[in-house]
């Protein structure tokens, strides 16, 4: 950026002012915040401090600060508005700070339904995604000015990829390209692959102490929620195979019916027997010792069953990407659960107006899990033409982790009704198409360029002399 640059005011004002209007939109149409049955789950947890490991711990554990601030979830709210706006802001004042590209980049995230779908619904999958978004951008803002990242910058960046890893039990695949580009830009010896190489390697162990720490601090009571994993697989073996490898603990349960099973299994998911609301079905509870009974048995249906397994699960998975329909699938969760703790959403002109503009999309194509799925190869491909280098990578980064983050849904998806599984593609690929865009822009400006300088030599008389 030359010096003029850094003197105009509307390079920095005019992004600040348009953040400040998506935000205040936000949270007027969102206040208090989205809350389904999960979202409540986890805010008792932050507000009575006894957690359970459902979840994990880590939303909880955070919330449970921001309710010294205020109790309730609009704080939450203002967190995840703030991470969203403040990407935007930084994008706004790098990559796309010329006039047009800020324009588009402001009506992007304030209309794109995929955006605004989740931006108000505390869950974690929103506080993942948005973590990550705001890393990303501080990282490839200081990359566009072709400099370090300042200590400040780079303590909030990795805290950020370091939250989104913490708060889904599935996200740190995604966290690698993350942790890669952080690592890139702050140290000089990142140049040097077997450095890098072991500097992810830490940064991962990092995220998994982490996680040890705060469960041996929490201590957050066992629920046992790779219950429904193991359940499912070992019923979708029996059921394409007829081998029982069910311990005898759920075979001897009195609720336990075989021929339920088999009549009522899906690949898709196990909610429908493991919720099952009409009784006709029920299994037993986990202790420390069924459960390595039940993980021994999964581990051995598996091993003597690999064909089945893998059936099973990629069938499910087209599900899950709803390439093969089975039931609805909940784009927006624009509603508070009724709960005990006295909080209610009134919708209002703006809430009304975002929740329309979402509705009317709801079945377009963009709007399913498929959709970012081929969009997510599409963009890793698309990344080996661009131009500029910097632009390469960090479309390669943000294509590798939404790519990284899907690709292990394969073997631990559990239901295929909920779109909010995929908001972190939804964020990264669209991002990725503005800095694809800009580079097509700049590549043919720059041909331009050549072309008028060539145009503009002077002409010169042929040399007659021979």
């Amino acid at each position: 950026m030359n010096h003029q640059e850094n003197k105009n005011p509307s390079l920095y004002l005019i992004p600040l002012y348009l953040g400040l209007i998506g935000f205040f939109l936000n949270v007027a149409a969102y206040s208090p915040g989205f809350m389904s049955p999960d979202s409540l789950d986890i805010y008792e947890q932050s507000v009575n401090h006894h957690y359970r490991d459902w979840h994990p711990p880590m939303m909880a554990w955070f919330w449970s600060f921001l309710n010294m601030l205020y109790k309730g979830p609009q704080v939450m709210l203002i967190f995840q508005l703030t991470l969203l706006w403040t990407s935007f802001y930084l994008l706004a004042t790098s990559w796309f700070s010329s006039r047009r590209g800020r324009t588009w980049l402001f009506f992007g995230l304030l209309l794109a339904p995929f955006v605004q779908n989740f931006a108000g619904y505390i869950i974690k999958d929103v506080q993942m995604a948005l973590s990550w978004l705001l890393s990303f951008c501080i990282i490839a803002r200081a990359g566009y000015k072709k400099r370090r990242m300042t200590q400040v910058e780079a303590a909030f960046s990795f805290l950020f990829i370091l939250y989104g890893a913490l708060v889904r039990i599935n996200a740190l695949p995604g966290a690698i390209p993350l942790f890669y580009l952080w690592f890139d830009n702050y140290f000089k010896w990142a140049k040097h692959r077997l450095l890098m190489t072991g500097a992810i390697v830490i940064a991962l162990a990092l995220a998994i102490g982490c996680q040890s720490i705060l469960n041996y601090a929490l201590k957050p009571q066992k629920q046992y929620p790779e219950y429904k994993l193991y359940l499912h697989d070992i019923a979708g073996i029996y059921t394409k195979t007829g081998k029982n490898y069910f311990p005898s603990f759920i075979n001897e349960y009195p609720g336990f019916d075989t021929a339920y099973l088999r009549s009522n299994y899906t690949t898709a998911t196990f909610d429908n027997l493991y919720w099952n609301d009409e009784k006709k079905i029920s299994f037993p509870s986990l202790t420390d010792n069924t459960e390595r009974d039940i993980r021994q048995a999964w581990v051995h249906s598996i091993s003597e069953n690999p064909g089945a397994y893998l059936f099973n699960r990629w069938d499910g998975f087209l599900y899950f990407l709803r390439i093969k329909k089975r039931t609805w699938i909940v784009t927006m969760n624009a509603v508070v659960t009724p709960n005990n703790f006295g909080i209610t959403f009134k919708p209002n002109f703006v809430s009304r107006s975002f929740i329309w503009l979402i509705k009317v999309q709801s079945e377009l194509p963009y709007m399913r899990p498929w959709f970012w799925l081929i969009m997510n190869i599409g963009m890793f491909i698309a990344g080996f033409y661009i131009h500029n280098s910097i632009t390469r990578k960090v479309v390669f980064v943000l294509a590798a982790s939404s790519l990284l983050y899907v690709f292990p849904q394969l073997f631990i998806f559990q239901v295929d009704t909920d779109f909010r599984y995929f908001y972190w593609n939804c964020l990264s690929l669209f991002i990725s198409v503005f800095f694809f865009l800009k580079d097509r822009v700049s590549s043919r400006g720059a041909v331009r360029s050549i072309s008028y300088s060539e145009n503009d030599k002077p002409q010169t008389s042929p040399d007659l002399s021979d």
